[in-house]
């Protein structure tokens, strides 16, 4: 039986000087040209707003085939210098596979923490 998949669903939007790429799903090859699209969207908007951060919502992807990664390097070369990246909701296996592509040396990672509330005993 083939692994449950998610269909692939991406979104890009802007909040004053923030531009936000959503990404949702599995990711896979045949889906890798949408990505690359709204990439090239998110590029454009932030240019156009002059944004100073790009978040890379991933708190809803499922999986990543090495082809999203070179997508993401795509955006980070074609911004400006002063444009952070940031991805944030990245899966232990997400941050992984950033660390072995190199990404973690030019865009940040954000991990949320999440601690157990404190007891009222």
């Amino acid at each position: 039986m083939p692994p449950n998949r998610t269909s692939f669903d991406a979104s890009v939007g802007t909040a004053g000087t923030t531009t936000v790429l959503r990404l949702s799903g599995d990711l896979t090859d045949a889906e890798v040209p949408t990505l690359r699209t709204l990439v090239d969207r998110a590029v454009a908007e932030a240019a156009r707003v002059g944004a100073r951060r790009l978040v890379v919502d991933v708190h809803d992807l499922g999986a990543m085939v090495p082809a999203g990664l070179r997508c993401l390097a795509f955006t980070q070369q074609h911004l400006p210098p002063t444009t952070e990246i940031a991805v944030d909701g990245a899966s232990e296996a997400l941050r992984d596979a950033l660390d072995r592509s190199r990404l973690t040396q030019s865009v940040t990672v954000i991990t949320a923490t999440v601690s157990a509330p404190a007891s009222t005993a």
